[in-house]
């Protein structure tokens, strides 16, 4: 039990935790084996360098941070937490907790004549995109993480349920709470038929009214789907994919 350990002996440093919760170097992107794989080339438009692809931690660094702690923690609860975190094997960087989402470039490059090579960055449909409504995303999953783990560990050691205060125990709740935050990013990509279908519905130059307040809400992470910000389609003569990195932002 984290709370006996934490009375006879002091906690190691945080670095020598086996709890890893910062970003090391490019460990995330080397793991990620889940979402959108961007080829290994180069891509260029209009001369200059453009990344299609980047890795997203579904649990983000800044929500397994002490900045989520409940407000006016007492000290021996953040004692506690920091003590049971220690002696959890799990890691922010892992690829369990990683997820590949495209740029608002990934759109754009597609269809591009150039690009006609193996490997181009067409695999994007059904992931939203890693730009659009990030924020919001963030501040839900702090919420959760807030709600769900950090109350939870202090719930348990006032009630001294030991057995939900063992280092599996801590481990499966950021392991439930990767798997649930990464299918809700999968489910978002699909919404509506996915991104795809939302990205030629805006080419196709139609107007369909059940479709003129849903078109963009595929691309975004923003959770629940009513805190997605609202975006207008670009206007009939601008109906090309770069006017979608305007309008999709």
């Amino acid at each position: 039990m984290a709370g006996k350990q934490s009375e006879h002996m002091k906690p190691p440093d945080e670095a020598h935790w086996k709890f890893k919760r910062n970003r090391d170097g490019d460990k995330h992107i080397k793991n990620c084996d889940e979402g959108y794989y961007a080829p290994t080339v180069v891509f260029k438009h209009g001369g200059k360098v453009r990344n299609v692809r980047e890795v997203h931690h579904v649990l983000c660094v800044h929500a397994c941070s002490d900045a989520t702690l409940p407000v006016k923690i007492e000290a021996a609860d953040k004692k506690f937490i920091h003590d049971s975190l220690a002696i959890t094997d799990w890691d922010i960087n892992a690829a369990a907790n990683n997820i590949g989402l495209p740029r608002k470039w990934a759109y754009v490059l597609d269809t591009d004549a150039t690009l006609k090579v193996p490997g181009a960055p067409n695999e994007w449909d059904g992931l939203p995109c890693h730009q659009v409504d990030h924020d919001i995303y963030l501040d839900k999953v702090e919420e959760w993480v807030t709600e769900n783990i950090w109350n939870k560990i202090r719930a348990n050691k006032s009630a001294e349920n030991c057995e939900y205060m063992k280092p599996e125990a801590v481990k499966n709740m950021f392991e439930r709470g990767s798997r649930m935050w990464k299918a809700l990013l999968r489910r978002r990509g699909m919404l509506h038929g996915g991104t795809r279908a939302s990205l030629e519905y805006c080419q196709s130059g139609k107007e369909d009214p059940a479709k003129e307040d849903i078109w963009h809400k595929p691309f975004s992470m923003a959770m629940p789907e009513g805190d997605i910000r609202r975006r207008n389609k670009p206007p009939k003569g601008n109906l090309v994919r770069t006017g979608l990195l305007t309008m999709i932002k």
